[in-house]
């Protein structure tokens, strides 16, 4: 992988768990942390193998409905008191929100074979700015 494409993957990483980081500390009690790493976590499937392919692939099954529905029951046994569940959907669900953007989009309903894309540049340098901008107004906003 050349250097060009390692950078951009690193800012779209950063990027998602920036807007993970925010949403988790503007609207729940939960530690913002978390948002950041499940900010991230649809991304995961850039480390399946691609023999695996469908749905096994990059937007694949980790950004589907049904991926977020996953996290949300797995985490939210945990510290219950502090309502991890609706900060893991807004941290998950927040990437695949912004990945609907791209061209590519994202398959939501996944087996159903629909996806929802809009052609915006959402991880081109005015997307991500717009991001970023979006990320230090909640934190603003929220108090940090």
């Amino acid at each position: 992988m050349d250097a060009g494409r390692v950078a951009f993957l690193a800012v779209a990483f950063l990027t998602h768990g920036a807007v993970g980081y925010a949403l988790v500390r503007a609207f729940t009690d939960v530690d913002p942390a978390v948002g950041f790493v499940l900010g991230i976590v649809p991304d995961a499937d850039f480390l399946f193998p691609a023999a695996w392919g469908m749905p096994f692939v990059h937007r694949g099954i980790t950004h589907t409905l049904l991926f977020v529905v996953a996290v949300v029951a797995v985490t939210s046994p945990w510290r219950s008191p502090r309502r991890i569940g609706p900060a893991s959907a807004l941290a998950v669900g927040s990437h695949l929100v912004i990945d609907s953007g791209s061209a590519m989009g994202v398959a939501w309903l996944f087996p159903l074979g629909i996806r929802a894309s809009g052609d915006l540049p959402v991880h081109g340098p005015a997307g991500t700015l717009a991001l970023w901008g979006l990320s230090v107004g909640l934190l603003v906003w929220s108090g940090e």
